[in-house]
């Protein structure tokens, strides 16, 4: 059953460009893991400023064995100091 991750989050001012490149670089690691299937970085048609990340797992599993590595987990905490609080991060599976 396919599981999904997005995340959104709008740039601290001034951390524009390293919001994008942490991204990339999450949907980068994300895209190596055993069980994803598909990683972008997005944005937005209107003037938000928002950046977004969605993977495609093969499994709730495949995705929490990714999540869990140090690596990404370093990735995460980097994002959440470039991004203004309260970014979304959200996980949904095929019903």
């Amino acid at each position: 059953m396919p599981y999904i991750r997005v995340s959104v989050a709008k740039p601290r001012k001034g951390e524009e460009a390293r919001l994008e490149d942490l991204m990339r670089k999450l949907s980068a690691l994300s895209a190596e893991q055993s069980g994803c299937v598909e990683s972008w970085v997005l944005k937005p048609h209107d003037n938000s400023g928002e950046v977004a990340r969605i993977a495609v797992y093969e499994s709730e599993h495949a995705a929490e064995a990714a999540a869990n590595q140090t690596s990404f987990m370093a990735l995460r905490s980097e994002i959440h100091l470039a991004a203004e609080p309260g970014h979304t991060e959200r996980a949904f599976f095929s019903i």
